[in-house]
């Protein structure tokens, strides 16, 4: 109770809010720099960037990643940095104009690990070691990471199709695994 109370007494500026559509429920900002803002809902992490007007109607850049699209994170407090690490791309390094505030990381994890539903080192036919992982999307379908099809091995395809509908048998899910 503790957090939301905290939370309420933050305001979010207008003209990052008007970014946002009313289901993204705020959970904490970081301000990057006079015009930037890292925002935590409970679906994603945006970067937001208001422009010189400090309005997002015509200016703004909004970058929107889902918890699902994002691997890990990470802060630096030697450098000032926060290091977004994704499943898939570049890494988003951001230099906030001021650290992050008591929690603000705690929330960051709660969110991934509640995207993350299962995840388990396994050896594929071809020798490779993998960890594969059952993630939940903001619609909150399951889907396995990394895609089957980006194995080139068909043995390998094979066997992940296996462990997955074993998964779905020994969980009572349904997956999706194919891209």
């Amino acid at each position: 109770m503790a957090i939301f109370s905290r939370l309420r007494r933050k305001k979010v500026p207008a003209a990052v809010q008007s970014c946002l559509t009313s289901s993204d429920r705020v959970f904490d900002f970081l301000l990057i720099d006079s015009n930037r803002f890292l925002l935590v809902t409970m679906r994603a992490l945006f970067v937001i960037d208001c422009g010189e007007n400090r309005g997002c109607e015509s200016e703004a850049q909004v970058q929107r990643y889902g918890w699902y699209q994002i691997a890990n994170a990470r802060w630096d407090s030697e450098n000032g940095t926060l290091r977004i690490v994704f499943h898939e791309g570049e890494d988003l390094l951001i230099y906030p104009a001021q650290a992050p505030g008591y929690g603000f990381m705690d929330i960051i994890r709660e969110a991934l690990s509640e995207t993350q539903v299962f995840a388990t080192p396994l050896q594929l036919p071809s020798r490779q070691r993998v960890t594969a992982q059952i993630l939940r999307d903001d619609n909150r379908n399951l889907y396995l990471y990394p895609p089957i099809s980006s194995f080139e091995n068909y043995a390998d395809q094979q066997y992940l199709r296996s462990a997955v509908r074993e998964w779905e048998q020994k969980l009572g899910v349904t997956v999706r695994f194919e891209d």
